[in-house]
């Protein structure tokens, strides 16, 4: 496989969320996939899910099933290649030119440490991105375990 087509299958292991190897993908109905703790801090826990980030179609359903095969050829890019593959790409802050690494509780979206002290986001709650999603990730598998019903 030359190095073009390598890179091409990679980006297509990524989120288009976070933009990392997907960790606990999803396939949503319009055949999109995201990692599970992007797409629960994307879409408010409790609400009708919202329109897909990449085309904006509305699921049917909120209960998607780990994506298995996208799992396990994540996992084997993220050994070949253990960094982001896209880090040039990092989220920075336009405004202060300072990568984005809080998650915004209140709006549901990501902030420098900057912006989250502004006046605008002081009030607001805040928590590291790695901390945010997998706290989305624990109250997802806790709920799965909660219902013994639930197709999850």
């Amino acid at each position: 496989m030359d190095s073009g087509t390598l890179q091409a299958f990679q980006r297509e292991l990524c989120c288009s969320i976070c933009r990392n190897y997907l960790i606990d993908p999803v396939t949503i109905d319009c055949g999109h996939s995201f990692c599970r703790p992007c797409l629960c801090l994307l879409w408010e826990e409790g609400q009708a899910p919202k329109g897909c980030p990449v085309c904006g179609k509305i699921p049917q359903r909120a209960d998607f099933n780990t994506n298995i095969a996208l799992k396990k050829l994540a996992s084997l890019a993220r050994q070949s290649r253990p960094h982001n593959i896209n880090s040039s790409e990092k989220q920075i802050c336009v405004l202060h030119e300072e990568e984005k690494g809080l998650f915004c509780e209140a709006e549901q979206r990501l902030l420098c440490g900057s912006c989250s002290e502004s006046p605008e986001h002081e009030a607001h709650g805040h928590s590291p991105i790695g901390w945010a999603a997998e706290e989305c990730r624990v109250s997802d598998t806790s709920s799965a375990i909660g219902n013994p019903h639930d197709p999850k």
